[in-house]
């Protein structure tokens, strides 16, 4: 997410009005939350660092830590006085064994030629029974090609058995769970969902009114999307959820795992 599509002293529901991609992202900074109170947090590869504006609400400390320069730099902005910001590689953490009661990864690994190496340093700096919390995409939606991501950032992307297994070879699993739109969200605004959309008269027409909408000035969009549902026009982090049940058909799935 670009500098500018941060808060830019906007709150959580105004910033997400600027980006699509917003409230998938904070969505699972926001699913974090229960498990960080009162906790020594690390956010491993924090990006400009909008997910440290929610852990430092509930942590007794928390650490981002990133590889780019720019994004660290633009995640110091969101540091207080129990915040702090890293540059720093997730394959080599400069931090002692044993440090932090929580990490947080988000849409990482499936960045990583040396997954397991990352995972071995994600458990080194979490403390006995320590407790990670990971995302990433879920190769059953999204269809690696002979195993090839058609994301052209993205090194390899597992299933959720697949990532079952890899992650309980060092953690214990305690649950797999999709991320998905709520169901009242009738239109994802990303268009790999959308082209997923049912063929059918009805999601045709609701898709058309979305473009259309998606098209207008800012204020005319959030003024026509209050108007019509009291809500901003792209979902915010309330407007996702995570359950076990979904997570084949989720296109991301959220691993919740404990230090062995």
């Amino acid at each position: 997410m670009a500098s500018e599509e941060r808060f830019n002293g906007a709150n959580i529901v105004e910033a997400g009005r600027l980006s699509p991609y917003w409230g998938e992202h904070a969505a699972r900074y926001a699913f974090a939350v229960p498990y960080i109170d009162g906790k020594a947090v690390l956010d491993i590869a924090c990006g400009t660092g909008y997910g440290l504006g929610f852990l430092k609400q509930k942590t007794r400390f928390a650490v981002g830590v990133d590889v780019s320069l720019a994004a660290a730099r633009d995640a110091q902005k969101e540091c207080g006085e129990n915040t702090f910001v890293l540059l720093g590689d997730g394959l080599s953490l400069p931090f002692a064994d044993g440090l932090f009661d929580v990490v947080t990864s988000f849409e990482t690994i499936e960045h990583l030629h040396q997954r397991r190496r990352f995972l071995l340093e994600l458990k080194r700096v979490l403390k006995d029974r320590g407790r990670l919390i990971l995302s990433t995409p879920n190769a059953l939606y999204t269809r690696p090609v002979n195993g090839k991501p058609t994301n052209p950032f993205h090194i390899h992307e597992y299933t959720p058995e697949e990532l079952r297994c890899e992650i309980g070879d060092e953690f214990l699993v305690e649950n797999v769970l999709g991320q998905t739109l709520a169901p009242e969200i009738r239109i994802s605004p990303f268009y790999s969902d959308q082209q997923r959309l049912s063929g059918g008269i009805s999601s045709r027409a609701m898709l058309l009114g979305w473009k259309v909408m998606n098209k207008m000035p800012l204020a005319v969009r959030e003024g026509l999307s209050e108007a019509i549902w009291n809500r901003p026009f792209y979902p915010t982090e309330s407007d996702y959820v995570f359950a076990a049940d979904v997570v084949d058909a989720a296109p991301v799935q959220v691993v919740v795992c404990r230090k062995k």
